[in-house]
């Protein structure tokens, strides 16, 4: 039987968890799999991280979607009582792992670019649960399927935008491979926490020619960006059908497949950031 989200897998943790106490319902009672009927959010995981390896970062992304997952098991409750939110109205869903293909990150991303687009179709917002961060590639030409015009913000302390050299895409050559393969305006695309150290002169000169949103760690992690400058970020993708959030952990505090280094972001601060872009209408994938 044909799966409503294709190239996928059932996800190896099974939802939902049986609802012992109608009066404290916690996230993992609101996860359906996928049918592929309408539901406000749907996740795939991506369990891929040879990406990561041929850009010289460290195994282990793999286990990204396992390991988000089962810390939804353990979650709190739909109530948000700090923010007075309530998401219990709200239909979410569980499309399963993509079936990747083992050493060819290329045909893993088109693979998740048809999954992505199956679910947006739907009126859905597709959650992509990672895996290496080359797989915004696949999430964002998902999009593209979709909407006629993205844009993106991604909060990394890398700007991931070097050079496909002898056809190897990898960890490091997504969003310029969005940029020139999709042509994706770089004027809609944002880049958040941005470490000092970790990106070329070459490169950064490369995105300013492109006109994208660029953002140092130093500056965002001021108690003054949010929220005065959010609606004032360079490049932000005002004309845009559909913006989408992609995320990589900023070092060293927050888990990952980066390298260690010297500097990094709270991982209060760094939440904040998603958090306030998922507030944000027209928000339509997150990677």
């Amino acid at each position: 039987m044909a799966r409503p989200a294709p190239h996928t897998k059932p996800a190896a943790i099974p939802f939902p968890a049986d609802l012992a106490n109608p009066a404290d319902p916690r996230i993992k009672h609101r996860l359906q799999p996928w049918d592929g009927e309408a539901a406000d959010i749907v996740i795939i995981g991506v369990p891929f991280d040879e990406g990561v390896l041929l850009n010289g970062g460290r195994p282990g992304a793999i286990e990204g979607p396992s390991a988000f997952r089962q810390a939804l098991l353990r979650f709190g409750t739909t109530h948000d009582a700090g923010r007075a939110t309530d998401f219990e109205h709200l239909s979410l869903a569980d499309a399963g792992d993509l079936e990747t293909v083992s050493g060819d990150p290329a045909a893993t991303h088109e693979r998740l670019a048809e999954a992505v687009a199956a679910i947006l179709q739907t009126g859905a917002i597709a959650v992509v649960i990672g895996g290496g961060n080359d797989a915004t590639f696949g999430s964002a030409k998902g999009l593209q399927q979709r909407f006629t015009s993205i844009g993106g913000v991604n909060i990394d302390a890398h700007l991931d935008m070097r050079e496909v050299l002898d056809g190897i895409c990898h960890s490091g050559t997504p969003y310029r491979r969005i940029i020139e393969e999709l042509g994706v305006r770089g004027s809609h695309l944002v880049t958040l926490g941005l470490h000092s150290a970790v990106n070329s002169q070459a490169h950064m000169a490369w995105a300013r020619e492109r006109q994208v949103g660029l953002w140092g760690l130093e500056r965002v992690v001021r108690p003054t960006f949010w929220p005065a400058n959010c609606t004032a970020w360079p490049g932000k993708p005002r004309d845009c059908s559909s913006p989408s959030t992609w995320t990589s952990s900023p070092p060293p505090m927050l888990p990952g497949s980066l390298p260690p280094a010297p500097k990094g972001s709270p991982p209060k601060k760094a939440g904040r950031w998603p958090m306030r872009r998922a507030a944000q209408p027209r928000s339509a994938c997150s990677s």
